[in-house]
């Protein structure tokens, strides 16, 4: 019995028996569907959340050095960690580290009160070199950014962002007003592009950029750094740099082995690997899920196909009466598996893809059709029906005719 003819009787048999067909596809068709949908969505949170990251951080091609150790439990700040970090710290790094481009340096503080005329709020403040803005890849809407001479001249200037234009200046331009941040006034020289929400889904945009110098001197009254942020030339080999950062401040601040560091260095690039790393085990755990559903959909075929062999038995027997072999009926079993395997993934794939991409318009996430995810889908939807339907086919094949002719 040709191929042909073959793939041509086993789909009159599946349209004979249309409900024990679709029941028989249904299984596959949630299982494929699963696969493509949930890879497809988590990819889609991947790249959302290294979206995200990136809009934080700014920049792939810095590190950041903070105070505390890298053991200090919880979120460090100016009440958990000492104040480690010097502007001559920043001077050193930048003169003599080999590999960095460039370095900022940075004062912070958090939940500071914020007064323009009535309306009051409250915001995080950065004291920032002139080259920080640049370096994190913060822009400008309207106005100036902070330069070099406002920090020389410790003048009381402010970049300002979004949410603090909301807040304060709802119905006016905040351009050359005055507002009181902690109750020192400061000019707002320039508004920020808004930078949207973080990871965390908090937004980027209540924050108050000065000069770094002006908020040690007229602000803080504070002779350290927070962080100190250090551009590298070559961001994709950080180690060397890395360890040479480690290396000077180590020697300045007087650590020898085995005194742990008073520092720790963050890479923005290790920072996004890491997310991403945990984007595809959530992925993997996700296709996991739909492979056992596949699985399960598999069974379902087989256990309807056995079933079917059972009432089959009579046209078993007829076949191999007028000459067919058993090769030819375990064929036939294994394209009847194989079509309606084939079949449940091609509308496993559609739903699939229909469900992702409506999970990622109401998400407001970016859609990601992952094509290698979907090619394997196809080609396990085929697996599944020829290792499921391989047993019915073997008991099928191994029907003894005159048995067969007699039930």
């Amino acid at each position: 019995m040709r191929i042909g003819r073959v793939i041509v009787l086993s789909l009159r048999t599946l349209a004979r028996n249309p409900l024990r067909s679709l029941s028989m596809m249904l299984g596959v068709t949630i299982g494929i569907a699963s696969l493509t949908a949930m890879a497809s969505i988590g990819e889609s949170t991947r790249q959302e959340t290294l979206r995200q990251f990136k809009r934080m951080v700014g920049s792939y091609d810095v590190v950041n050095i903070v105070p505390g150790a890298a053991s200090t439990r919880g979120m460090p700040s100016l009440t958990t960690v000492e104040p480690s970090l010097k502007f001559t710290d920043a001077a050193a790094i930048a003169a003599e580290i080999k590999g960095v481009r460039q370095v900022a340096e940075v004062q912070n503080a958090f939940d500071i009160d914020v007064k323009y005329r009535e309306k009051a709020t409250v915001s995080a403040i950065y004291g920032v070199s002139p080259n920080w803005l640049e370096m994190r890849d913060y822009f400008i809407e309207s106005g100036e950014i902070i330069s070099a001479e406002d920090n020389a001249s410790l003048a009381r200037v402010a970049v300002i962002g979004q949410d603090i234009v909301t807040g304060l200046f709802p119905d006016e331009d905040p351009l050359g007003k005055q507002v009181r941040i902690g109750n020192v006034p400061f000019l707002v020289k320039g508004v920020l592009v808004s930078r949207g929400a973080g990871p965390g889904g908090s937004s980027l945009d209540g924050i108050i950029f000065i000069p770094v110098l002006t908020a040690s001197k007229r602000l803080f009254n504070r002779d350290f750094l927070t962080t100190i942020t250090a551009q590298l030339d070559d961001p994709d080999r950080p180690e060397a740099v890395v360890e040479a950062i480690s290396a000077l401040l180590r020697e300045r601040h007087g650590i020898v082995p085995p005194g742990e560091d008073d520092f720790t260095i963050a890479n923005a690039r290790a920072n996004a690997e890491q997310i991403a790393e945990v984007g595809s085990t959530l992925g993997t755990v996700m296709t996991g899920v739909a492979v056992i559903a596949m699985i399960i959909g598999g069974t379902v075929i087989m256990s309807l196909m056995l079933i079917a062999v059972s009432e089959r038995r009579r046209e078993i027997g007829v076949r191999r009466a007028v000459g067919a072999t058993r090769s030819d009926v375990m064929l036939q079993f294994l394209v009847e598996a194989a079509t309606v395997s084939v079949l449940g993934g091609i509308a496993g794939i559609a739903l699939g893809i229909g469900g992702a991409t409506l999970a990622a318009m109401r998400q407001a996430l970016p859609v990601a059709l992952i094509w290698e995810t979907i090619g394997i889908a196809v080609l396990v939807s085929v697996g599944i029906g020829l290792v499921f339907g391989l047993q019915p086919a073997w008991k099928a094949a191994n029907i003894d005719p005159i048995d067969a002719l007699r039930s």
